[in-house]
């Protein structure tokens, strides 16, 4: 049973790891994907609203109302009633008081929305404790400490990921759960069947927890150890594009490897091959809060270019047209646009002739689809004039030279107290002639915003989500050269001009 559950105990243990320093990685992000779950998780109910609407009467109502055959009392546009019997009624224009009804989606007062909007505000801790509490059973997992209890905690964690993905995938709510976060993007239904898979690999282990004790390091806890280091780098090398995650399964499993080889008490596995690689992790998830994250796999990233990631791929199928005969009923089918993966359209229309169509029907069309549309890492960016409503985005993304750009999401929520410091930057940048904007979702706020912080540079509007995808922070600073992004700063450690400058090329 120890041999059967080596496999097990390795793909659960560096999955989980793997997928939490991902997660710890960008832990604002993740917090921004949890937010959106509990936003979509509120119950709610559709309350009809009833209000009155004057419209004109047709023909067909005046003819009943006329004949005495209607209840409806015409009136004229003033909502005076209309005489019937005076001469040239009929003529008028009538009108009535249409009763109209609409609907909308108001939340429940109830417990369950109290305690979404709690976690709501609270989605940035619950994040980092969600991120580090994955990295901690991955470790004891792989290390064999705790076994009943971290078995059953990953069988609690899996339990909620499964009805989370499923009911994302269902209802469709939540197009990214998140779980590798911008490393790697799953469907909802990918997102379940991956659940479901880690379910049945967790499965033994709850069932045999004494079975995969570490406390003797033996034939079979070498083999977990060195199963993890490959499976750790194979997959941060091909899947991820990342080393740290594999450094640190690495470390951990030397460390595993030392309370073994010198013969160390077995109550000192637990602090020195768990406990000190899971502090590491939660400094490393609070580092990443205040500093950006380490490993930036969005659009934005550093030595991006920006237009390269504003092309998708479109979609490459196949489209048949579907004709009967008309005298044997028998139906053909027949290409008529083919699609390549360059976007480039073939039609085939030689086999659709006056004699074709003169003895068949047309019955339906059939799309195939080789390969589905691939939507540009960049699709949603906008940056629209308040004064004048006109979108800057393009102008300003391939205007030549160096150019700062100042992004405040929410600006009921940003740091404030950076703004003197950006202020500082940006009358020295202007100085040399140079460009800096800003970009918020907050339009009702930015009048205020602009004259209470001084701002000396304009500021555009965009949606919060495409905004949020830019910097982890509020506000955050970008130089961009060309079209390349080359800085980026949060608020908690603004550069000065000499840094900013040493980024250019």
């Amino acid at each position: 049973m120890r041999n059967f559950l080596i496999p097990f105990r390795i793909i659960v243990g560096v999955i989980f790891i793997i997928s939490g320093l991902i997660k710890a990685n960008d832990p604002v992000g993740f917090s921004y994907k949890m937010e959106e779950y509990f936003t979509v998780f509120k119950t709610q109910d559709s309350v009809a609203t009833t209000v009155f609407e004057m419209r004109e009467l047709s023909e067909d109502e005046k003819d009943a109302v006329f004949a005495g055959t209607s209840s409806i009392i015409p009136v004229d546009f003033n909502g005076t009633p209309i005489d019937l019997s005076a001469e040239g009624a009929r003529d008028e224009f009538m009108y009535v008081n249409a009763e109209l009804v609409t609907y909308s989606m108001v939340e429940r007062d109830n417990f369950w929305n109290s305690f979404c909007n709690v976690m709501h505000d609270n989605a940035l801790l619950l994040s980092i404790f969600v991120c580090v509490i994955e990295i901690l059973l991955g470790l004891a997992v792989i290390a064999g400490v705790f076994t009943t209890l971290t078995a059953w905690s990953l069988l609690g964690m899996i339990i909620f990921f499964c009805i989370l993905t499923l009911y994302s995938a269902y209802y469709d709510k939540v197009t990214d759960c998140g779980c590798f976060g911008d490393a790697l993007k799953l469907t909802p239904w990918q997102s379940f069947t991956k659940d479901v898979v880690l379910l049945v690999l967790i499965l033994p282990l709850v069932i045999f927890p004494k079975k995969w004790s570490g406390k003797v390091f033996d034939t079979n806890e070498k083999i977990v150890a060195v199963g993890s280091i490959i499976l750790g780098i194979v997959l941060c090398l091909t899947v991820f594009d990342w080393q740290l995650p594999a450094i640190f399964i690495i470390v951990a499993v030397l460390l595993r490897w030392m309370v073994g080889m010198f013969g160390m008490k077995p109550a000192m596995l637990a602090p020195i091959a768990v406990l000190l690689p899971t502090l590491f992790s939660i400094a490393f998830t609070v580092h990443c809060y205040y500093y950006l994250p380490k490993k930036d796999y969005r659009p934005w990233a550093i030595g991006n270019s920006i237009p390269s990631k504003m092309v998708g791929k479109p979609e490459q199928a196949n489209i048949y047209m579907i004709y009967k005969n008309k005298e044997t009923g028998i139906e053909v089918e027949n290409l008529a646009v083919s699609t390549d993966e360059n976007g480039v359209v073939t039609n085939s229309w030689e086999w659709m002739d006056s004699t074709f169509l003169a003895t068949h029907d047309f019955v339906d069309r059939r799309q195939d689809v080789i390969k589905p549309a691939v939507v540009a890492p960049i699709h949603d960016m906008s940056l629209t004039d308040p004064a004048t409503g006109m979108n800057y985005f393009e102008d300003f993304v391939y205007k030549p030279g160096a150019k700062l750009f100042v992004v405040t999401y929410d600006l009921s929520k940003a740091n404030l107290k950076a703004m003197p410091k950006i202020n500082a930057i940006a009358d020295e940048w202007m100085k040399e002639g140079n460009e800096i904007i800003g970009a918020t979702s907050s339009s009702d706020l930015l009048v205020e915003f602009l004259v209470d912080n001084k701002v000396p540079f304009p500021y555009y509007t965009n949606d919060a989500t495409a905004l949020k995808t830019i910097v982890r922070s509020n506000p955050g600073l970008l130089l961009i050269q060309d079209t390349i992004v080359r800085g980026m700063w949060p608020s908690t450690a603004l550069p000065d001009m000499n840094e900013i400058k040493s980024k250019l090329k």
